[in-house]
């Protein structure tokens, strides 16, 4: 199914454009771009130290003005889609990395396939990285971060509430009492966890190996008893005030900003929050494992992470090439993760001495064998509405029920995988 926003043929085919036709080879000229400037669209909380003085370089060295615009991903999304439909976009993208292989279907990024199959580097990429980028045989872009979900807990706040510091929830059974504990022994100053804005992050605690693809045969496969009681867990905890639940449409650092400050015992969070917690709570005493599941179900977490790819009617691919390439060099991957924490894609990355040893990183190296791209399917098909990983109606409606509204976690899924069946058709 192709959603309309983003059928490039429909659109420009009055003006005898041919749709996927557009891919630019290694040797092609970039004589047809105008002036000195180079556009490239980042997201706000990654505008890493390290990832300045790599463009910098590079503008210096090709005479060119680059102009970083930084976005966070709802507003990310929307001027994207402004730009395709206006056909004025910029000459490199990073984006969340399922968005490449659904723009790329649709004609709107370029097929870089024989770029990276010339590379050399492209072998030492995970090979679950590709998949995420990926549309049939073409590939649309390269990840630069590759990363997961775990659950962060305060040692301090668990010794405070007679929790032992060094046993984090196994299952959801032991995360119910955790917060449970936590909140009537230090409440209501002190909560157990914090719920995210983000309804995307509620599947980590219930995707697993039985579940793992969100789509199978066209159908929805979250009716499950184990989602269904999953999601009844963490509604009790949510009815009966054991977590701080962000208002509908909170800063997406509210969450983040409980924990820092000790307001809750835990959070769902990624690396990308192991260089706020050792800037403003340096001393905290913390751990990380994988999200809890039900008790004999095998966990499994989403994967997360963005990727860098090249619209199609970029003018400057060769150069946004160079680019794409010196941002993902294995060094500088290792540098990002010694400066913001974040996870990377490279085998020689992970390998890396620097990285093994540093801490949170290698806490999260333990988790991401049970990561998988849940929601691929329906991201790479434009499905928005039911697309986990974005705040998509149907997703977001299911969030409401099962948190806000109080809906039998029975019914929300019921009506949440009917609706979505019915985009499937």
């Amino acid at each position: 199914m192709m959603n309309l926003s983003f059928n490039r043929c429909a659109v420009l085919s009055a003006a005898f454009i041919l749709c996927g036709a557009v891919a630019f080879g290694a040797g092609e000229s970039e004589s047809e771009a105008e002036g000195n400037d180079f556009v490239m669209y980042w997201n706000s909380n990654h505008r890493y130290s390290v990832y300045e003085d790599v463009i910098n370089t590079f503008a210096d060295e090709n005479g060119l003005t680059v102009d970083i615009q930084t976005f966070l991903w709802p507003d990310m999304r929307t001027k994207l889609l402004a730009d395709f439909a206006a056909g004025t976009v910029a000459d490199m993208i990073q984006v969340p990395a399922p968005w490449l292989s659904e723009f790329g279907s649709n004609g709107l990024m370029a097929d870089l396939s024989d770029r990276i199959d010339a590379w050399p580097d492209a072998s030492d990429w995970f090979e679950s990285t590709w998949i995420e980028v990926s549309s049939g045989a073409k590939r649309y872009g390269v990840k630069n971060h590759h990363t997961t979900f775990g659950l962060f807990y305060n040692k301090d706040i668990f010794r405070k509430a007679g929790l032992d510091p060094d046993s984090p929830p196994a299952d959801l059974a032991e995360f119910w009492d955790m917060t449970r504990r936590v909140s009537e022994e230090l409440g209501p100053d002190i909560l157990g966890f914090a719920f995210d804005q983000d309804p995307s992050y509620l599947i980590n605690f219930f995707v697993n190996a039985e579940i793992e693809n969100f789509i199978v045969d066209n159908r929805i496969t979250m009716g499950t008893p184990e989602v269904i009681r999953s999601l009844e867990i963490l509604q009790e905890i949510a009815a009966n005030g054991w977590a701080l639940i962000a208002e509908p449409g909170a800063n997406y650092q509210n969450s983040r900003r409980a924990f820092i400050e000790g307001g809750t015992a835990m959070m769902l969070s990624g690396p990308w929050d192991l260089a706020n917690l050792a800037q403003n709570a340096p001393e905290m005493d913390y751990g990380i494992t994988v999200p809890p599941h039900l008790e004999g179900v095998e966990p499994r977490t989403s994967v997360a992470g963005t990727a860098i790819g090249i619209p199609a009617d970029a003018g400057r691919p060769d150069s946004a090439w160079e680019l794409l390439t010196r941002l993902t060099a294995a060094d500088i991957q290792v540098a990002a993760t010694m400066e913001a924490g974040m996870l990377m894609p490279r085998r020689s990355w992970a390998a890396h001495p620097d990285v093994q040893g540093k801490p949170g990183v290698s806490d999260f190296a333990k988790i991401l064998p049970y990561a998988t791209p849940y929601g691929i399917e329906a991201s790479s098909r434009g499905l928005t509405a039911i697309t986990w990983g974005t705040q998509g109606d149907l997703t977001q409606i299911l969030y409401q029920n099962i948190i806000y509204n109080r809906t039998p976690a029975a019914d929300a899924v019921r009506d949440y995988v009917e609706s979505g069946n019915q985009l499937l058709r």
